[in-house]
């Protein structure tokens, strides 16, 4: 991705209380943070798609679809396998919410906000998605996502040091319109596969994932590094045998004290930091923070590259970013 993950014109942090014109909606998972929502542009939404994922093993992979319609939206149903409701009733065609209605997916929910509901003092997290561009759901999206978690209800306690690893496709924009929308789903779930298949093996922990980025946690460092390095070799290796529908991931991984709220969510600097690293990263790179590399460089078994200095948005100064050779 040639362009800043946290510069995109379409999608971009909206300051609180924004709405301009575009309808809002809020989003509940189990387990998870509440996420508000400002809708420009129709919105897939299930457990694999290009648009907004959910681990709820109920829903389906595209289980539902949000647009746009003035100052309401559209709840479509993509063909699921549990369905969804409205009211309780049965979604069977495209139907316009009106507010306080409230849709019923699995365990998850989405209900419109009015705007004379919506204020900046409603918990979660509130984004504009617009045309249609899948990379509004990486690396810049989280990150934000991030920054805003310090205000939600949950009470933070100290989750210790751990390894952040931010990761998203470089260019998906372009590959998604290349490929066409089914040919896109599909390569998007053989990435998403193997990012968490990869991700199991090295016992790490999914903190969020938005589309084509996942941000996670790992309470090594190395372990960090052998899981971003076993999925980029994966990555590669099914681009070989798939020229058409390759993939280029960029990833950023750092070590720090984070903050862990009740509802599991991790927040701080060094947060921040691993999502700004992973925003220098170009396709098929991974590189890390010097704290990172002062810890795992000892035992002499992990390659480095060049290195290079980088400002990163929200952070003073000058950062040392090194290069892992995988």
């Amino acid at each position: 991705m040639t362009e800043s993950a946290s510069e995109l014109a379409a999608v971009r942090s909206a300051p609180a209380g924004f709405t301009a014109g575009a309808p809002t909606v809020v989003v509940t998972e189990p387990g998870r943070s509440v996420l508000t929502l400002v809708v420009t542009a129709t919105l897939d939404v299930g457990r694999d798609c290009s648009g907004l994922i959910l681990l709820d093993a109920a829903i389906s992979r595209r289980h539902l679809a949000v647009s746009p319609a003035g100052d309401t939206v559209v709840v479509t149903d993509l063909g699921s396998l549990n369905g969804t409701t409205v009211d309780d009733k049965p979604l069977e065609e495209p139907q316009r919410l009106a507010a306080g209605q409230i849709v019923r997916f699995g365990a998850c929910t989405l209900e419109l906000v009015s705007r004379q509901r919506h204020s900046p003092a409603r918990p979660g997290v509130l984004t504009e998605l617009g045309s249609r561009d899948v990379r509004s759901t990486s690396i810049g999206l989280l990150a934000d996502a991030v920054l805003d978690l310090g205000t939600t209800s949950a009470q933070p306690s100290d989750a210790g040091t751990v390894t952040i690893v931010f990761s998203d496709i470089e260019g998906s924009t372009v590959r998604a319109v290349e490929l066409g929308d089914l040919r896109w789903h599909e390569v998007l779930s053989v990435h998403n596969t193997i990012m968490r298949r990869m991700l199991a093996r090295h016992h790490g922990t999914e903190t969020h994932s938005l589309g084509d980025g996942f941000m996670m946690c790992f309470r090594s460092a190395r372990s960090a590094l052998a899981f971003i390095v076993d999925a980029q070799r994966a990555l590669a290796a099914y681009g070989a045998a798939n020229p058409l529908a390759g993939l280029s991931v960029r990833a950023g991984v750092h070590t720090g004290e984070a903050v862990l709220a009740d509802d599991g969510d991790l927040f701080g600097r060094h947060v921040v930091m691993a999502s700004r690293i992973a925003d220098q990263a170009r396709g098929g790179e991974i590189l890390v923070s010097s704290l990172v590399r002062e810890i795992v460089e000892p035992r002499g078994d992990i390659v480095f590259g060049e290195s290079r200095t980088a400002v990163l948005k929200g952070l003073h100064g000058e950062h040392l970013l090194h290069r892992i050779v995988y």
